[in-house]
């Protein structure tokens, strides 16, 4: 896979992609190779990161990060072939660097790539997207486990859910049969309890709390904020009042009230 098909194949927006081909052409990739090739070390995820960014050095829009861990996606198209997993689910998760640098236009009204410290995970092989919902095999002391992650551009309705669920442990018994039993686990605000306060028995994140056993209500958090609220404000008696969940959520932190990031397994 070369950079430049990766960049048409998940239609990275022109002006970013044509800033990291003219960035690609003049730049010696041997110098970053070992920090690329670390990636595929989970353990070495975060400091291949730091490394990468001090090698790097002035980054005007992340431009060069960015370009590198393209390079490193595309390296791993090699990966996904020998282990026989389908140009669906490549392209699916690499559409990732996509989606982040839309995300970031519609909260700033600019394009550039904010995400750098995440998208090891899906250049080394260690995050994968099925369907609506992405899987990390996240390594946690003796053991691996799978953490459910929710794109933003998710279908979160309980059949969609399910769908992906399914497809996921058949992916995993298939492509990495020494996690077909691994334990599903999700850590989100998503979980938090005081959810089910703000929505209806109904709702898609209601439906979605019930799969879980919380095993830990987790730590206080605001990043949810970037998300549920689409910018990057910390007033949040500015923060919009769209929809129920907004709405309850603002009173609720304009009280003093935290949310969390519960841990959860999949039940």
């Amino acid at each position: 896979m070369t950079l430049t098909n990766l960049c048409d194949k998940i239609d990275l927006q022109p002006k970013i992609k044509n800033r990291v081909l003219t960035f690609a052409d003049g730049f010696d990739f041997g110098t970053v190779a070992q920090q690329l090739e670390d990636f595929l070390t989970y353990e070495k995820l975060n400091a291949a990161q730091l490394e990468l960014q001090a090698i790097l050095g002035d980054d005007e829009d992340h431009i060069k990060i960015l370009t590198c861990m393209l390079k490193a996606s595309a390296d791993a198209y090699d990966i996904y072939k020998a282990k026989e997993i389908g140009d669906e689910i490549y392209f699916a998760t690499m559409k990732c660097y996509t989606r982040f640098i839309n995300e970031t236009y519609k909260m700033t009204g600019k394009l550039y790539f904010d995400r750098f410290w995440w998208t090891a995970r899906q250049a080394g092989c260690h995050l994968f997207r099925i369907g609506e919902l992405e899987y990390e095999m996240k390594h946690l002391d003796d053991k691996i486990v799978l953490e459910i992650h929710i794109p933003s551009d998710a279908d979160f309705s309980p059949s969609a859910v399910d769908k992906s669920l399914a497809s996921a442990k058949r992916f995993f018994a298939e492509h990495y049969p020494e996690l077909a039993d691994a334990e599903f686990r999700c850590h989100s605000w998503l979980l938090d309890r005081q959810l089910k306060n703000m929505l209806s028995d109904s709702s898609n994140i209601v439906s979605f709390q019930k799969r879980f056993e919380i095993f830990s209500e987790g730590e206080t958090d605001t990043e949810f904020i970037e998300w549920l609220f689409s910018t990057k404000s910390i007033d949040l008696a500015a923060l919009p009042e769209n929809t129920s969940l907004q709405r309850n959520m603002k009173r609720h932190l304009l009280s003093g009230g935290v949310i969390r990031n519960a841990y959860g397994r999949l039940k």
